[in-house]
């Protein structure tokens, strides 16, 4: 007799399920998510977790549609009533999709970073002819006008009413109910702007030579999106150590106390409380981000601003970022003036600020590139990762020939010192060339069972390409320990980490 998984089983699938994410297999996640939905419908964890990793996947569609799982994990899920002519109340129906009401209430939702992310989507509905009346936080108002739209802006933090709208939506929905293409949310950009008397009063304010880049480190302590994200300045001091470079903090708020203890204080000049202090938020630090080369941040509001200016902006994000910055290696959907740099070690901005660096010195002098391999740092590896990793750069550069700079630098960091281990033996150099075909042949068994789970066809194809997926998987591992018990055959009975690339540096005969 088949029966249905207990809660103490449940619980295990979706411990594996967010393994398989971290582990950055995403298709057997969402397998596993799908199965608990079914058996636990109310399951909110699980519902959770599917929408993002489907965001991650750029399932467009079902991601929309499964966020809609948010509402169920606030406090109160949103509505809104109006008055009838009787003076009773009724709720207004929820704009999904199709043809917009001529005249909608659009709510806003959650943090500031997300409204300017999303503000850009009233731009069609206003094309339409729609009139819309814009719940939101009042100290954005501002930034919100200079989109130059006909919009009636309401403050989220008061009491208020509207006549005669006809149905209202979240402003997050907005891209899903009027179906609009992932490829085109870049467009358009920039959709707000600066104001002209601020950016020329700010300019004065800022030496006008060297490469100017503005910085920020540190986003809210008190959001529940914060676990992680925040970088301590100290691992913006590399930035500082470039000659040429002049360093501009945009941070406010607590993290801007890092300021008076940081080794490179005198090298960062600080806007102090005179930033956006007039109640009107980012109106200054748009300004003063017209007169910068370059915005480095972590992943907060400060972001959002930048690519809706269309300014050049580097985002440092961690080992497991928000959901919309979804699986890409460096680009981002949103903002085509963004370059997303990422973790590869939680907690280690090590890495992704090299990166940065590396990218900086190549925009300073083009001619410098060459150098720059140098500014990465030594790979913390064990021999099969290294090789494995040397697979999937190169997959990702032969299929995209315009491949950003910073992957073709890991590339080339990964060669360097695979080199050093595969040296006048020829079986290793076959191993790794075993490790790359069998990553191709996972990248196609991956995509096909994409395309079959796209048109919902669960039969035997979709089980034998999940089969397939497993077992490429399981030989990449067996390649990998292959690699590590020949390169360092003294390790080979222990753990496959125990002789880090990084350890090991400058060494040739200790392994």
């Amino acid at each position: 007799m088949i029966r249905a998984p207990n809660a103490t089983e449940v619980s295990h699938l979706f411990a594996l399920a967010e393994h398989e994410i971290v582990k950055g297999r995403l298709s057997e996640a969402i397998i596993l998510l799908r199965f608990i939905r079914s058996i636990d419908p109310e399951h909110t964890d699980a519902a959770a977790r599917l929408a993002l990793t489907l965001f991650r996947r750029e399932q467009w569609n079902e991601a929309w549609d499964a966020f809609d799982i948010r509402f169920k994990l606030m406090s109160a899920q949103p509505s809104v009533k109006i008055r009838t002519a009787d003076g009773s109340s009724r709720e207004l129906p929820r704009w999904r999709g199709g043809e917009p009401p001529k005249k909608l209430l659009v709510m806003d939702e959650q943090g500031l970073g997300d409204t300017i992310q999303f503000m850009r989507f009233l731009r069609p509905l206003v094309a339409q002819g729609v009139e819309i009346n814009f719940v939101t936080h009042e100290i954005l108002f501002d930034l919100i006008r200079t989109m130059n739209l006909p919009i009636n802006l309401l403050p989220s933090n008061q009491p208020g009413s509207v006549n005669g709208a006809s149905g209202w939506t979240p402003l997050l929905h907005i891209p899903r109910a009027l179906g609009i293409d992932p490829k085109t949310y870049g467009d358009g950009i920039p959709y707000i702007s600066a104001d002209p008397a601020r950016v020329k009063s700010w300019a004065r304010k800022i030496v006008p030579k060297g490469f100017k880049i503005g910085i920020c480190w540190g986003g809210n302590p008190e959001s529940p999106a914060e676990k992680g994200r925040s970088a301590p300045l100290e691992a913006f001091a590399p930035l500082a150590a470039l000659p040429g470079v002049r360093l501009f903090s945009l941070q406010k708020g607590v993290p801007a106390k890092e300021i008076s203890s940081a080794s490179f204080r005198r090298d960062l000049f600080d806007f102090g409380e005179q930033l956006d202090a007039d109640g009107k938020a980012f109106a200054d630090t748009a300004a003063i981000m017209m007169s910068l080369d370059l915005i480095v941040t972590v992943d907060t509001s400060i972001a959002h601003v930048a690519g809706a200016l269309g300014r050049p902006v580097h985002i440092l994000l961690r080992r497991e970022p928000d959901w919309r910055w979804l699986a890409r290696e460096t680009d981002s959907v949103w903002y085509p003036t963004a370059t997303l740099f990422r973790q590869r070690v939680s907690e280690d901005w090590s890495e992704p600020m090299a990166l940065v660096v590396a990218d900086i010195m190549a925009r300073m002098d083009p001619a410098s590139g060459a150098q720059t391999i140098e500014a990465l740092p030594k790979l913390s590896v064990s021999y099969g990762e290294l090789a494995d990793q040397l697979a999937a750069l190169s997959l990702q550069i032969k299929g995209d020939r315009a491949a950003q700079p910073d992957v073709k630098l890991r590339q080339v960091r990964a060669l360097e010192e695979w080199k050093k281990i595969s040296k006048d033996n020829s079986l290793l150099e076959s191993i790794r060339q075993q490790i790359e075909d069998n990553a191709k042949d996972l990248r196609e068994a991956e995509a096909n069972l994409g395309l079959l789970e796209a048109k919902q066809e669960f039969g035997r194809p979709f089980i034998g390409c999940v089969r397939d997926i497993r077992l490429y998987k399981d030989r990449r591992l067996d390649l990998m320990r292959r690699v590590d018990t020949l390169a360092c055959p003294a390790q080979s009975s222990g753990d496959a980490k125990a002789q880090p690339v990084a350890a090991r540096s400058g060494n040739k005969k200790g392994r």
